[in-house]
């Protein structure tokens, strides 16, 4: 004869990502009835714990003083929990969004993935991580694409760095090629003619690599995505009109990006 609680896993599936609480599944599977009741409870949690056992639900996953059952691939994970991520950074549109600022919006049963929930949307290239000192912000891949010019989905990792434009070629010779590597040297050299201090200037940068402000602008965005270097507002209004306009603006910020600072720059 079949149990009402040959439904038990069909229920919870149905239920999706939101799961059942499992004071939902006595109301539906035990009743209000007091007769019989210890026993039917005592079959709910055996026919769950079974379930949790062979794989078909998973749970039970504590949230405040509440327990929830999720059907095999539904609730909260890294996953679902990222595409909440990417969606909010995607929302903001070309206002960056801090790390605190996003982790105030994912709440909860998600906010436990949270961390690890950024760091895959960041891997996937579905959002864009920018460094300003210490402080993280994050543009949509598309908005970052749209507004930068460069797709962050491109892969810039040891041995296959690419920047998505080439500079131009001037009369007669080949496009001066844009890497980190090629970065990285004029970094260094910079730095040691202005007495090792770290901060090195956009345009001296532009100037010493012979190449596109554009170009230039993608790769040290693309390259404070993959955390090798951050980039720095002017603090300073006295700054000469060329080394404001070869800095980086981007929305939210009053001030241009006019220094870099490459990290392990030894």
């Amino acid at each position: 004869m079949a149990s009402p609680l040959d439904d038990l896993a069909s229920a919870i599936a149905a239920a999706g990502d939101a799961g059942l609480t499992l004071g939902a599944l006595k109301t539906k599977f035990v009743g209000a009835a007091t007769r019989g009741k210890p026993e039917r409870e005592a079959a709910l949690r055996d026919t769950l714990a079974a379930l949790t056992r062979d794989g078909a639900i998973w749970g039970p996953v504590r949230h405040g003083g509440t327990q929830y059952y999720f059907g095999r691939g539904r609730g909260p994970s890294i996953e679902t929990a990222s595409a909440l991520v990417v969606r909010l950074v995607l929302q903001a549109g070309t206002k960056l969004v801090s790390k605190a600022g996003l982790e105030k919006k994912v709440t909860g049963m998600q906010r436990r993935f949270f961390a690890d929930a950024l760091k895959h949307a960041v891997a996937s290239r579905a959002i864009v991580e920018l460094s300003c000192g210490s402080s993280k912000y994050y543009l949509h891949r598309d908005v970052a694409a749209d507004r930068f010019g460069f797709d962050p989905r491109d892969e810039i990792g040891a041995g296959s760095r690419r920047t998505p434009h080439a500079a131009p070629a001037s009369a007669g010779m080949p496009a001066p090629v844009l890497t980190f590597e090629t970065l990285l040297s004029a970094y260094r050299r910079i730095k040691a003619e202005q007495g090792g201090f770290s901060a090195v200037k956009i345009l001296d940068l532009e100037t010493a690599l012979g190449a596109s402000r554009d170009n230039l602008h993608a790769l040290l965005l693309a390259e404070a995505k993959a955390g090798r270097v951050s980039l720095h507002p002017t603090t300073s209004v006295e700054l000469p009109p060329a080394v404001i306009a070869a800095g980086i603006r981007l929305a939210g910020f009053s001030e241009p990006f006019v220094t870099v600072v490459v990290k392990d720059a030894r």
